[in-house]
């Protein structure tokens, strides 16, 4: 099964974050898979056997259970890999991202001994659109400067998913294989 770790965003920051996706479509300005679930990856695991899940998730419980839940804010938007080159539009998580990327280190690690290769270059961010073209990259420069200021809310992560990906025709139906609590503050 096709699975990865996440952050799951509040419903109202995902109501955010829609608006901001809704202001995008209608700029008309490029052409792309819409994101529809809004979430953090904090590791992509790909194919894995149903074998494994039990180590998985044994490791998740002991990372989570040795990490307090922190804050984090999303905040401007940006493009993946450069903003002259677009392939991901995305917002950017802002404060409380070094908690966030200890977290995704230590998950990167200990799931590197199960044989997972680390992630390279990751940076924790919500995926708004999948960029198949764009039409005019000045205005889209306009645009992430224009949000460069704009923050989408800020939540408490106080759990981490191991989810499981089905991909379909009309985009990827995610399904919940397991929570994890972060220890309280």
């Amino acid at each position: 099964m096709r699975t990865f770790i996440a952050i799951d965003l509040p419903n109202d920051l995902k109501k955010e974050i829609l608006i901001l996706q809704s202001a995008l479509k209608r700029e008309n300005i490029f052409s792309g898979n819409w994101t529809s679930d809004f979430h953090i990856t904090l590791k992509f695991l790909g194919e894995v056997d149903e074998k494994k899940i039990k180590s998985i998730n044994s490791i998740l419980e002991n990372i989570c259970g040795k990490t307090k839940q922190f804050e984090l804010e999303l905040r401007s938007v940006g493009a993946f890999p450069s903003a002259n080159y677009i392939r991901v539009v995305f917002a950017r998580v802002d404060s409380g991202n070094e908690s966030a990327m200890l977290l995704q280190r230590q998950i990167d690690s200990a799931l590197k001994k199960e044989g997972f290769p680390p992630e390279k270059n990751y940076q924790n961010h919500v995926t708004l659109v999948r960029v198949k073209s764009v039409t005019n990259k000045e205005k889209l420069k306009e645009i992430f400067g224009e949000h460069e200021n704009q923050s989408f809310g800020k939540f408490t992560v106080n759990k981490i998913k191991l989810l499981k990906s089905t991909l379909t025709p009309n985009g990827p139906i995610y399904e919940t294989i397991k929570e994890f609590i972060l220890r309280s503050i």
